[in-house]
């Protein structure tokens, strides 16, 4: 088990007007980190315990064998359908043994309706072979969406002139199978690296042959992530199917050529305005921020869960 760790002497809370979100049996993402320092992102259940979240997982699996050597997660709590409300918890991790079967079998009752996860939710025989795990995440940092219009950031520039976009021949293929979730207006989780542990927030984007495209700005955290560390991971999962996701890790180029352009296209694709500034976003912003889009090019796709 992994030591406790210190519990801060002000430790953030979910706000009032998100805490519902809390007590209701969402899919969530969880985010943690590969040894390759890219991000694994998967959909688990969930409860609380207090402030604390508890998710359960198998000590064979990968997001354990990440927790056990790297212990700091994100999770992203979005509410059904469009992500209206949503909350990002990024926190330490203390794995826990005793009682992880009880806790499993009551997540088990919260999301399937049935009395046991061996047996109900997967065959019988697997739990000769999986033994699970709870991953309690002390939070560190709260936020919660939709954000409200913050002040106005310096217009930025790079630090470098943004390289050029790379050639797509050495990139793992989009699986037809999938990519019907990559064509339809889903939102997608994207994780990017902090200076310490990950950001994941729920965004729009789009696809362009093999590469999604997500839009931001370099005053905005993601695009300061990304000039740091170009690399992120995308999951997107059916709205329709929690069990039916597609997760993208791959490397990113940021190019202002055509961003404002993708912007309005995407905010057709979303919603029912014809354009960005000036309909869901005050056209005042239009000057004061960098828009780029956000170019991943994948090199590893997973998809769907492991059972």
């Amino acid at each position: 088990m992994t030591p406790r760790p210190a519990t801060p002497l002000h430790r953030p809370m979910v706000p009032v007007s998100h805490a519902d979100l809390l007590e209701h049996p969402l899919n969530i993402v969880m985010s943690t980190e590969m040894p390759d320092g890219r991000f694994q992102s998967t959909v688990v259940w969930f409860s609380h315990d207090g402030d604390d979240l508890l998710v359960n997982t198998m000590r064979e699996f990968q997001k354990a064998r990440n927790l056990l050597a790297r212990p700091r997660a994100t999770l992203l709590l979005m509410e059904p359908p469009d992500a209206e409300r949503w909350i990002e918890v990024r926190g330490t991790v203390e794995i826990e043994e005793i009682g992880a079967q009880a806790h499993l079998d009551d997540l088990a009752r919260a999301y399937a309706a049935v009395d046991r996860y061996f047996g109900e939710v997967v065959p019988a025989e697997l739990a000769d072979a999986e033994h699970p795990l709870i991953c309690r995440v002390h939070p560190v940092a709260i936020s919660t969406g939709p954000k409200r219009l913050p002040a106005p950031a310096a217009r930025r520039s790079p630090p470098h002139p943004l390289a050029a976009i790379r050639p797509c021949g050495d990139e793992v293929a989009v699986p037809a199978s999938h990519r019907d979730l990559l064509e339809r207006p889903v939102l997608a989780a994207l994780t990017t690296r902090l200076r310490t542990g990950a950001q994941t927030n729920p965004v729009w984007f789009s696809l362009d042959g093999n590469d999604v495209l997500v839009n931001t700005t370099l005053e905005r955290s993601k695009g300061q992530n990304l000039l740091r560390d170009p690399r992120a991971t995308a999951l997107i999962v059916d709205p329709d199917d929690a069990g039916r996701w597609i997760e993208i890790r791959g490397d990113v180029d940021l190019s202002e050529t055509g961003a404002l352009e993708h912007l309005d296209r995407l905010t057709r694709r979303y919603t029912r305005h014809p354009g960005y500034y000036g309909y869901v976003y005050p056209s005042s912003r239009r000057g004061s921020e960098t828009r780029v889009i956000s170019r991943i090019h994948p090199r590893r796709i997973n998809c769907d869960a492991i059972h």
